[in-house]
């Protein structure tokens, strides 16, 4: 009876260690597409920034129009996993050729070539991510289980953006010619998406093998002393749509506001950096290291935040864990917007670690609340996904489109450009995200009350 108890309890560990390898190669994507494809874009391809911010907006609204059509797909056709093997082909093309298109000049031909290969990438990467999501509730037991997937699924999210860093830092650091990175460095830049792409292939073969033979056709019941105060999500009548309930839209503005702080954050930290440089007094030799080591100490802050939300105490429920992450992200926009000093990258680095803590923190708490609102209340898991993710695919969409159109030209003319972004944008994004939340606990205290008054 013990050895079978101990083949089970193993047998689960590796269930959910494959569970992670399966959105792996989304997130090494995810992480270079939103951390450097503007850089890569305006310095190294010379495009415009508004030509940049279209390019890149091209791809959110292509995802974000994929994703509810995916979502639905998903739940009325079936076969998740081949979904996820289409979806993984398409990003490793998509991805591939994003980083090896070169090209002297730019015509309407050209920039149509670079939206065509933007979109395949794009359309393959909300596959992906929906299907592996809408894993959770159907392989999970409980709610402990579903927390431990979407805990174990952060964490390789955090892996994969440091393993981008990484990269990075060694490959464009390995360069004793130039100091200040440009079209030069075009090669360099598509060795490290060809890196990128073994990986994310290996790691889905991972996921492949490790998931087989995993579905759960009997859930464990989910009971209301499990649930506690922030799981009280279930108040929603099951048999009524899940789109006339409020509470979705809460937990997808909450999604959306710790998406778009961190997607903000890791596009515009690179510029920030090069804003930066233009501005010290210092020499450019530490350009190379600082636009890869900033990220990276982001990320590792964030790992060690979704280790520490892993085996979090009981008294720190969801709610709490959103709320803390919410008011350090506004505290570390806060204190770009006062000054950072330019002799000393100190601060930055403290910066980028709270920015981490806040990223990890939110995004685990509202996945959370994403898993129990399918979980309790039984409806399909793609939809559901796919509506909370549809929002913050298209809203950072439109938020880079416009931040890049509202750039000054010259840039002198805007020296504290993206400094300003970091500070207003995403200390704005983490107000929403709490509002939401607060918004959120009245409904479920009001839903909690009429329940009680009905009872009674």
């Amino acid at each position: 009876m013990e050895i079978e108890e101990r083949n089970v309890r193993t047998c689960l560990i590796w269930q959910k260690i494959s569970f992670g390898f399966g959105h792996v190669f989304n997130d090494l994507c995810a992480a270079m597409w939103f951390s450097y494809t503007l850089f890569y874009l305006q310095v190294v391809l010379m495009m415009e920034a508004s030509t940049a911010g279209i390019l890149l907006m091209t791809g959110q609204i292509v995802d974000a129009l994929a994703t509810p059509l995916v979502g639905w797909a998903l739940d009325y056709i079936g076969h998740r996993r081949l979904w996820h093997f289409g979806g993984t082909i398409a990003v490793a093309i998509g991805f591939s050729l994003m980083f090896s298109l070169k090209t002297t000049a730019f015509s309407t031909s050209v920039l149509t070539r670079h939206a065509l290969v933007i979109s395949l990438f794009q359309i393959g990467w909300a596959v992906v991510q929906i299907s592996h999501l809408s894993l959770i509730p159907e392989i999970s037991r409980n709610h402990s289980h579903s927390s431990d997937l979407t805990a174990i699924r952060y964490t390789a999210y955090v892996c994969c953006s440091v393993t981008v860093y990484l990269i990075t830092l060694i490959i464009l650091s390995n360069d004793d010619e130039s100091v200040i990175i440009g079209p030069d460095d075009f090669y360099k830049f598509k060795e490290i998406a060809l890196i990128i792409t073994f990986v994310g292939l290996l790691a889905s073969m991972l996921f492949y093998c490790g998931l087989l033979g995993t579905y759960e056709s009997e859930y464990e019941e989910i009971r209301e002393a499990e649930l506690e105060d922030v799981n009280n999500l279930n108040t929603t009548n099951s048999d009524q749509h899940f789109l006339r309930s409020l509470i979705i839209y809460c937990v997808a503005l909450m999604y959306m506001s710790s998406r778009l702080f961190t997607i903000l954050n890791l596009i515009y930290i690179p510029l920030y950096i090069d804003e930066r440089g233009s501005l010290e007094i210092a020499e450019h030799e530490k350009m190379r290291q600082t636009i890869a080591s900033v990220p990276l100490a982001s990320y590792l802050a964030s790992f060690l935040t979704s280790i520490f939300l892993k085996f979090r105490i009981k008294i720190c429920s969801d709610k709490i864990t959103y709320l803390t992450g919410s008011l350090i992200g506004i505290s570390a926009s806060v204190w770009i917007g006062v000054g950072v000093s330019l002799t000393s990258d100190k601060h930055l680095y403290i910066i980028a670690v709270l920015i981490g803590i806040s990223g990890s923190s939110t995004m685990v708490a509202s996945l959370c609340f994403t898993a129990n609102f399918v979980k309790t209340n039984g409806y399909g898991g793609g939809r559901v996904y796919s509506m909370v993710t549809f929002t913050d695919k298209l809203v950072s969409g439109c938020v880079v489109l416009v931040v890049q159109n509202l750039q000054c030209t010259p840039k002198t003319l805007c020296p504290y450009y993206y400094e300003n972004v970091l500070s207003y944008i995403c200390g704005l994004v983490s107000v929403t995200g709490l509002a939401s939340l607060v918004l959120m606990e009245i409904r479920i205290r009001k839903n909690t009350h009429q329940h009680v008054s009905a009872v009674c």
